[in-house]
């Protein structure tokens, strides 16, 4: 299944953004990475993607304002969105934001993995 999962990872830190797609495209994942949230929107609304990691502060834009229009929005309301922070209360607002995961940095990586699987097993079972 992973050959075929696309993912967009949203994160304003080129580092993080180079390394979650390092590991996940060694994973078989097609992965896209974006420090903006426009390019993002336009990836999401052209039905590419599967799955999103995002973190929750972004260059001049709220990731969970992002999260929230996600999930209003019919044509992208289904697609899971993983939301990463390292702010102390953050994991409270983004899962509000309607996040269905969230991890806290620094993070594991098996943990982003482990969440991936089985966030698109769920949406594909």
């Amino acid at each position: 299944m992973n050959n075929n999962t696309r993912i967009l990872v949203l994160d304003d830190d080129p580092d993080i953004g180079t390394m979650i797609k390092m590991m996940l495209e060694y994973k078989g994942y097609s992965v896209t990475v974006s420090d903006r949230a426009e390019l993002a929107q336009q990836t999401l609304n052209s039905g590419g993607v599967d799955l999103v990691i995002m973190d929750m502060l972004l260059s001049g834009v709220n990731g969970t304002d992002l999260c929230i229009d996600l999930k209003k929005n019919k044509s992208t309301s289904h697609i899971p969105v993983i939301m990463i922070s390292a702010h102390p209360n953050a994991k409270e607002i983004c899962l509000q934001a309607g996040a269905d995961e969230f991890i806290s940095k620094p993070f594991d990586m098996n943990d982003i993995l482990s969440k991936i699987d089985r966030l698109i097993h769920k949406r594909f079972a």
